[in-house]
């Protein structure tokens, strides 16, 4: 993402795009911070979630560098909002199939 933004006069957009683009991890972690308080199925979707972004933007990046006539912005905002519907609806499904605290 640096090397795509390299010719980008503003620091403030590249900023932002790398707040961005490390949104959903900065999320996976505080929700491992909290998952102690979390029924098991429920914290075990949210390690598979943790692993599913993880190879998701690791593959998308990838074929990103491999291919470089793809457009860098529209994958730098694409795969961010793509990996956060990912995380709300694995982690509401599983909260919703989880059995509730008596």
């Amino acid at each position: 993402m640096m090397r795509a933004g390299a010719r980008q006069p503003s620091i403030l957009l590249l900023s932002l795009f790398t707040g961005w683009v490390l949104s959903p991890f900065i999320a996976l972690a505080l929700a491992n911070v909290w998952s102690p308080n979390w029924q098991p199925i429920t914290r075990t979707a949210l390690y598979g979630v943790m692993l599913g972004v993880s190879f998701i933007s690791l593959s998308v990046y990838t074929l990103h560098a491999l291919i470089p006539s793809m457009k860098a912005g529209f994958i730098y905002l694409v795969v961010p909002a793509a990996c956060w519907v990912f995380i709300a609806l694995a982690l509401t499904t599983a909260a919703a199939l989880s059995p509730k605290r008596r």
